[in-house]
């Protein structure tokens, strides 16, 4: 098997760092403004230049996709910021792979009081078309992701008897 599967999924906007980033982003143009009236000298502009910051990230941590590429039996996850900056978030081998199933499903009650590290790199969001999957993985990791129906027949390709639908 020598496939390369790519898919996107697009988190729900957080609404509070939404308006964060608006609120900050007002802020860093009346001390900019304050530093050219100069009534308040160098202050201002030290504020300015904290709160673009501020609001800076909280543009970069406002919109989040994920990124599933699954390739031969690997499946790597990667986080993207704001359409700019790419970081590797974890590569997961599926020969570990031990279970996955939809959130919800009764097949997972035997696995859900392990105590698992959880890690959700899901959309957050309801959707018929694309459901939800816990993956547990390696005895102590649960993952939660959001595959289109090509990447989840290829996970079902390299661990048929580990992947259910029900």
């Amino acid at each position: 098997m020598n496939e390369h599967i790519e898919f996107l999924v697009k988190v729900k906007q957080r609404t509070l760092l939404v308006v964060l980033k608006i609120v900050l982003w007002i802020l860093t143009v009346l001390g900019v403004l304050l530093t050219f009236t100069g009534i308040l000298s160098i202050f201002p502009l030290i504020f300015a230049v904290i709160t673009g910051l501020c609001a800076n990230l909280c543009g970069l941590r406002a919109d989040i996709e994920y990124e599933y590429t699954l390739t031969d039996k690997e499946m790597d996850i990667d986080v993207i910021y704001a359409k700019q900056s790419r970081k590797h978030l974890i590569t997961l081998d599926l020969e570990k792979l031990e279970i996955m199933a939809p959130v919800g499903s009764a097949r997972l009650q035997g696995y859900k009081n392990r105590g698992a590290k959880f890690k959700d790199f899901s959309s957050m969001m309801t959707d018929p078309v694309n459901p939800v999957y816990d993956m547990y993985y390696d005895g102590n990791k649960c993952f939660r992701i959001e595959p289109d129906e090509r990447l989840f027949k290829a996970i079902k390709d390299v661990a048929p008897f580990k992947v259910y639908t029900d």
